[in-house]
């Protein structure tokens, strides 16, 4: 009895994974149809979320990149509203290698940057979906000046 009950979670594990795979699959095949620019930089699975979060590529175009910045962290904000707790410096885009692979220090201004490129990426797909790599070398740029400050507040 024991050992069946253990083999049909280890089926129904398998079979969460083996969904969530077809599941990234398919938003890596459909992102970039969706949102080619957003995708570009963000990667179709960030881009997917982003979207989601937002509740559809038009409310994300219309969102300001602060609120890009911190979607996703709405928890930790509503508790800086309220008092007492330190202002997020980013939401799901802390997941974004830009972001999370940047020093601690640095981490708001590549959140600003990424988000600040994320929110015209968004604008563009929504409004024109004229493709732009221009963007993701503005990005690299960008993140490239944040990443090679000195470790002495500059």
């Amino acid at each position: 009895s024991g050992d069946r009950v253990l083999r049909s979670l280890a089926e129904r594990v398998v079979a969460v994974s083996e969904e969530a795979d077809d599941l990234r699959a398919y938003v890596e095949r459909t992102a970039p149809a969706v949102a080619p620019n957003l995708s570009m930089l963000a990667g179709p699975v960030l881009a997917a979320r982003l979207i989601s979060l937002a509740g559809g590529l038009e409310s994300l175009a219309k969102q300001p990149s602060g609120t890009v910045q911190v979607l996703g962290a709405e928890d930790a904000l509503f508790a800086h509203l309220q008092g007492g707790a330190p202002s997020p410096k980013h939401g799901i885009i802390f997941t974004h290698e830009y972001v999370s692979g940047t020093r601690r220090e640095e981490r708001g201004s590549a959140a600003r940057a990424l988000a600040g490129k994320l929110s015209i990426a968004a604008r563009i797909d929504h409004y024109s979906g004229d493709r732009r790599p221009a963007l993701q070398r503005e990005l690299d740029e960008r993140i490239e000046r944040i990443r090679s400050r000195g470790g002495d507040g500059k």
